[in-house]
């Protein structure tokens, strides 16, 4: 069985994808801030639903890199998916570095 993280699982693309690979069988654990860029409820939404699977999904910054490594430690996680992002050109240009951070680095 392949153990699964999907960093950004509360995003559209990120709970489609948990909800694939758990119902082919997969271990999935998901990450994600839940940053109020776009409206949050529906992330929770997507969080609740996800837990009914049961698919955990960790509320982590995708730049805290000791937080991931002791998640991918603790689940003995075998593949990473990586679909965490800062959304918006518009913030980019006012808040570079979160830019950078969260999709460069």
């Amino acid at each position: 069985m392949k153990r699964i993280l999907i960093t950004g699982a509360a995003g559209f693309i990120g709970f489609h994808l948990a909800l694939h690979l758990h119902k082919r069988g997969d271990f999935v654990i998901g990450l994600d801030n839940f940053n109020a860029y776009y409206d949050t409820s529906l992330k929770y939404q997507r969080e609740q639903v996800l837990q009914k699977l049961p698919v955990h999904i960790a509320n982590i910054d995708i730049r805290d890199r000791t937080r991931i490594k002791e998640l991918i430690e603790k689940h003995e996680i075998t593949h990473v998916v990586h679909l965490a992002a800062q959304a918006g050109v518009r913030h980019s240009l006012t808040q570079p570095d979160d830019y950078v951070d969260s999709n460069l680095q």
